[in-house]
């Protein structure tokens, strides 16, 4: 099978492109679990479906699976564990073909907390791993051994997502450097490969997740305050930043457009927001007819083989899948476990 024989230098996610051929094997679905919910806490579980989306098989990662990347022939999981000094948080390996583990639970020493990590997001480039950690570090480890290979202990804490564009080490900082909680963080430190010195670039307060466009673009969103200040959807610019639109909880990037989803917490029925953002900046409502009651739309992935876009349910397990256009949902897939985090295709 191809995803048995490709290198580990691959990009970092599944394309953002679709490619001509249109047919996907499978896709693998991260649940995170209930977070910190004591003994009736579930744990995060790694599901894997057919293109019929027939569940094949099922792995319990650890407590709480918080990212999934395909990079190569592999899957790697960021499993947050419950806590900055819980020690049970960790990297999971997975053969992308077949789904089987490669590895137990990995544990490393945090380079500022002094537990072990709390990984939150993962980026990958030029054979190696990048991880945040919610101490307010990050971290890169090796494709092969799966061994540390750079660290550094940031100014902020707290940090959530990850990328790597135009080789330099994107991270989103929720918590400036002496913040006892997150949320009131506004920075994105910018970073070289071998992880040795860091920039900052002062944003808006809560930045969540960060990804590049396939024309280059690095988008972002910040979560605001939750109540005040609303999320939103930027783009990083020559000179800065610039906002997009607003009530952006978690985005994902297709070949062609961005694809957003928040939970208006406000509103009686906790209404999903969806919209799709070209690329030349172009804001339209996805799906305005069709759109399940209690959505709670938390995370979005997008099918790189046929576009398809992806939408995982907030404290339920509902994955709910619509075409480009919005059409759908054309499947609901009952997870079975709570937070539906992402979804990675393979072919």
């Amino acid at each position: 099978m191809l995803d048995e024989v490709l290198d580990d230098s691959q990009p970092t996610e599944e394309p953002t492109r679709s490619t001509n051929d249109t047919r996907w094997l499978h896709a693998y679905v991260l649940c995170e679990g209930t977070w910190k919910a004591g003994n009736a806490s579930i744990p995060g579980y790694l599901i894997k479906y057919d293109s019929l989306w027939n569940e094949i098989s099922r792995t319990q990662v650890g407590d709480t699976g918080n990212a999934l990347i395909k990079y190569g022939s592999k899957l790697y999981c960021a499993v947050s564990g419950n806590g900055l000094t819980a020690d049970n948080g960790g990297i999971r390996v997975f053969n992308a073909g077949t789904g089987t583990a490669l590895t137990s639970l990995i544990q490393y020493d945090d380079p500022k907390s002094g537990h072990k990590i709390m990984p939150r997001h993962l980026a990958a480039h030029g054979g190696k791993v990048y991880i945040s950690l919610y101490s307010g570090a990050v971290m890169s480890i090796d494709t092969l051994v799966y061994a540390k290979q750079n660290s550094l202990a940031l100014a902020a804490t707290y940090s959530e997502g990850i990328c790597v564009a135009n080789d330099q080490v994107y991270v989103c900082n929720s918590g400036n450097a002496n913040d006892t909680s997150a949320g009131s963080g506004n920075t994105i430190s910018v970073l070289p490969l071998d992880l040795s010195e860091e920039d900052q670039l002062t944003i808006v307060s809560n930045p969540k997740l960060i990804k590049q466009a396939p024309d280059g673009t690095i988008y972002f969103n910040a979560l605001g305050n939750y109540t005040t200040e609303s999320s939103a959807l930027y783009k990083l610019t020559t000179t800065g930043y610039s906002q997009i639109t607003d009530q952006v909880g978690g985005f994902g990037i297709g070949a062609d457009a961005v694809y957003t989803a928040d939970i208006d917490w406000m509103s009686m029925d906790y209404d999903t927001h969806l919209k799709k953002v070209t690329f030349a900046g172009v804001v339209s409502q996805f799906n305005v007819s069709t759109l399940p009651d209690f959505m709670f739309g938390y995370s979005v992935s997008v099918n790189p083989y046929n576009g398809d876009v992806c939408i995982g349910q907030s404290m339920g397990q509902d994955l709910n899948i619509f075409k480009s256009d919005g059409t759908g949902p054309t499947h609901t897939i009952e997870t079975g476990v709570a937070n539906v985090n992402s979804v990675v295709f393979a072919n």
